[in-house]
């Protein structure tokens, strides 16, 4: 059912108060551009964070290490994926690994580069570092600490299908469908409306629930987890370019 406001503002003569009602109209037509029922949102939200574990223990995160059985279509096939992910600034490391395969990628600030199949370590070209950041901007578990943490650059709404939005500024970044526990079961990141799915989160460490797999809609890509560290002490040397003196 549309959402529709009829507003009757009285307020002293004075321009005093004009600014600050315009700022708060402002907030209240965004939040209703982006979605509508606030509340509605906010209680969905809650719900998943019940069921994930809990609000406190993901607001609490602040890097998880998670390490993965992957299958693809490509060769080869399967590999090991480890993926550090450092919620508190832009830089994580992935490592995927197979027989005859290893491959390393690091974005952290101005000092990002990957170790590719030939061996050679070589900086990140610049469109693939503007595209793994706005991966990071919308990652999965990083998103949901955020969420749970109550981050103000950050809103949330409902659309007509049902599903949880989240929102930076007028930008939409991620998108949960959730069950009747509350646990999401297929998701999606900025203008892709297909997204991808995932399995039972009972994968537990240290509180956090985690989803047991992931996999693209098709099958073409499905990831199994078998390893999740959180809150680890992450040192500037798993980040450092090898040869590097920094």
């Amino acid at each position: 059912m549309p959402f529709k406001i009829n507003l009757t503002i009285l307020a002293p003569s004075s321009s005093l108060f004009a600014p600050i009602i315009s700022a708060c109209l402002l907030l209240l037509l965004g939040n209703v551009a982006n979605g509508g029922d606030m509340s509605a949102a906010n209680k969905a939200a809650d719900q998943m964070l019940e069921a994930l574990g809990g609000r406190i223990t993901w607001a609490d995160l602040r890097n998880t290490i998670n390490g993965s059985l992957q299958n693809r279509v490509d060769e080869p096939t399967v590999v090991y994926a480890v993926i550090t992910m450092d919620f508190q600034r832009p830089r994580f490391r992935i490592e995927t690994t197979a027989r005859d395969l290893h491959l390393i990628r690091v974005i952290n600030g101005d000092k990002n580069w990957r170790l590719r199949r030939s061996g050679n370590v070589e900086d990140v070209p610049k469109a693939l570092v503007e595209e793994e950041l706005r991966w990071y901007d919308a990652h999965l578990y990083r998103t949901i600490h955020r969420i749970a943490a109550r981050d103000p650059a950050i809103s949330l709404s409902l659309d007509d299908q049902e599903r949880l939005q989240v929102f930076a500024g007028d930008e939409r970044i991620l998108w949960f469908r959730l069950d009747a526990k509350g646990e999401p079961y297929a998701f999606g990141s900025y203008d892709d409306e297909v997204g991808s799915l995932l399995g039972p989160w009972d994968f537990q460490q240290d509180g956090i629930r985690h989803p047991m797999w992931v996999s693209d809609s098709d099958g073409t890509w499905r990831a199994a987890v078998k390893t999740l560290s959180v809150n680890v002490p992450l040192q500037d040397h798993m980040f450092v370019r090898p040869g590097s003196n920094d």
